[in-house]
Parts: structure tokens; sequence; C-alpha cells
């Protein structure tokens, strides 16, 4: 079987991972790949909301791992515990159900602007 030259590429880029290098110097690889991995989930997940002036987006620590497989849970949890620390993003919960104890996260204006292109360095 060949494979073509242009079915490769869309092989190879399912097997990429972004990430911002600015926010990698500045807090580490981790964060960088779980910000933009983020910021991709706010760019088209159906499922955001609006709430208090942000754009929100749920997400557990395990599936985190599902989409980056290479990280653990708790890889996870500091990174995020991190970015939040450095004021990049902000987390609350706003689920139905109380046993839901899953949580929302959505970028400060801090957050924004380092995710944004060419406004950081």
């Amino acid at each position: 079987m060949t494979v073509s030259p242009h079915h490769m590429e869309e092989k190879k880029m399912v097997n990429t991972i972004d990430f911002n290098k600015d926010i990698a110097r500045d807090y580490g690889l981790r964060e960088s790949v779980i910000a933009t991995y983020l910021w991709e989930l706010l760019d088209r997940d159906l499922e955001s909301i609006e709430r208090n002036g942000r754009v929100w987006t749920r997400i557990s620590q395990r599936m985190i791992t599902v989409a980056l497989p290479f990280m653990s849970v708790d890889m996870a949890r500091r990174s995020l515990k991190k970015l939040a620390e450095e004021g990049s993003i902000v987390r609350d919960v706003f689920n139905d159900d109380k046993f839901d104890h899953t949580y929302w996260y959505a970028f400060t204006d801090y957050g924004f602007e380092m995710m944004e292109p060419g406004t950081y360095s």
C-alpha cells in the first residue's frame, strides 16, 4: 500500500502537541502544553459557558491525561495549580450535581495576554 505525502502529513498532525514557547520559558513546558490545550478547548468546546465576564470550559484532570497521555493526573493537577497561582487561569465549580466536583477553567486577562500571539514576551 502506498501512502501519499498528504496522508502522512494529516497523520503526523494528529500526533503533534502545540505549546507556547514563551509560557514554557517562564512557567514550564507542562504548564505551556496545558495552557495551550485549555485555549484550544475554549476555542472549540460547545459546552463552554460565559459567566462572570469570562468564558469557562469544564474538564477534569483525568480527561487532560486522556488528551495528553504523557502526563499523569498529578502532573496535570500541579500544572493547573501553578497556572492558577501565577494568575494565568482561574477555576470554579458550576455543576448542577452537588456530587460533581469537576472544575471549570477560564483565562484571566493576564492569561489571555499570554496566549494571544505576539502580545506576550
